[in-house]
């Protein structure tokens, strides 16, 4: 039962970005979403990584706030994702390190250090995984930190058809945010790209996220 957790984990974190799982060496993951408000704010996101070698993905993450299609602000960041060594255990381990930036009236420059842990599920006779990631950013400038919390758990409903539950929780300045966010991913083919339609939810605003995901 373990190898077959571990073996349903590692096919759900080949599609999904981040998380305590590594890219295998020479594989890329590149993912672009947008976030439509009812207020007519929108974001852009996109996440990229690629397995550099064994032990070892890169990675890149950039998000920007548009409001009336003028630029409001956003953060971008490389960074490393190396294994912690957890043996036998039925879950995974990663620590991460970045260096960006936040824009906005202010460019400051920040240090990303975080801690991954992941580990598939089964729930009835489908699978899945968790995967729980934290992080601090660290401002070099006026901006205050910010501590990050995610928690996602997903999980296969067919071949094509998965679904997540995410809960982001950001603390900044002393303000703490918490927002929901249920997805459905439909991947129509095997090694094609993956599409997902979603909803977030934060403080009683709901706003519309579409993404597209691809590994190659």
């Amino acid at each position: 039962m373990r190898l077959i957790l571990t073996l349903a984990a590692l096919l759900w974190a080949t599609a999904a970005p981040g998380g305590a799982w590594l890219r295998e060496q020479g594989t890329w993951f590149v993912s672009s979403s947008v976030l439509q408000g009812a207020d007519g704010q929108s974001d852009g996101a996109l996440y990229v990584e690629y397995g550099f070698r064994p032990g070892l993905t890169l990675g890149l993450k950039a998000d920007a706030n548009m409001v009336a299609g003028q630029l409001g602000g956003g953060s971008g960041f490389v960074f490393a994702r190396l294994p912690i060594a957890t043996g036998e255990r039925p879950y995974k381990l990663a620590y991460e390190l970045g260096l960006g930036a936040t824009l906005g009236t202010e460019t400051d420059p920040l240090v990303r250090t975080g801690l991954s842990y992941g580990r598939g599920i089964k729930w009835g006779e489908r699978y899945g995984w968790l995967a729980v990631d934290a992080a601090v950013e660290w401002s070099l400038g006026d901006a205050p930190n910010t501590a990050k919390l995610d928690t996602t758990l997903g999980l296969t409903l067919t071949e094509t058809n998965k679904v997540m539950m995410q809960a982001f929780v950001s603390s900044a300045g002393g303000d703490t945010s918490l927002t929901l966010a249920p997805s459905f991913i439909w991947q129509p083919r095997p090694k094609r790209p993956s599409y997902q339609i979603g909803l977030e939810a934060e403080q009683g605003d709901v706003a519309l996220r579409l993404g597209l995901w691809q590994q190659f």
